[in-house]
């Protein structure tokens, strides 16, 4: 995922969770209020209850590389935060079908 596209300061994901509006499925959560930027930029939040480093990094991989592939779909002048709500490893189709279906529920899908 470009670098463009992600939340990198800790005070962008408290802005995203003290403002945000959410969407859930039974895999994940998505937060996301409206911002200043013209690009939709993205994070990820996994807590310690998902595992050890291996477990959590695994899941932010496979977040990243589905929300890099929808990208270009999304409505600019976002910031979005997935969590994910079990711990438990998930199957890539479950992922494409729970961060699509995120997506257009929000409004954020062009």
């Amino acid at each position: 995922m470009k670098s463009i596209y992600r939340l990198k300061k800790n005070c962008q994901y408290n802005y995203v969770y003290k403002h945000a509006k959410s969407v859930a499925d039974r895999n994940f959560v998505m937060l996301y209020c409206s911002s200043n930027n013209r690009q939709t930029k993205v994070g990820f939040s996994v807590s310690k209850k998902y595992g050890n480093a291996v477990k959590r990094n695994r899941i932010r991989r496979q977040l990243k590389a589905v929300v890099s592939a929808v990208m270009p779909n999304v409505v600019g002048g976002y910031s979005v935060v997935f969590l994910p709500r079990k711990p438990r490893a998930y199957l890539h189709s479950e992922i494409v079908n729970s961060v699509n279906e995120l997506f257009a529920r929000s409004g954020l899908l062009q």
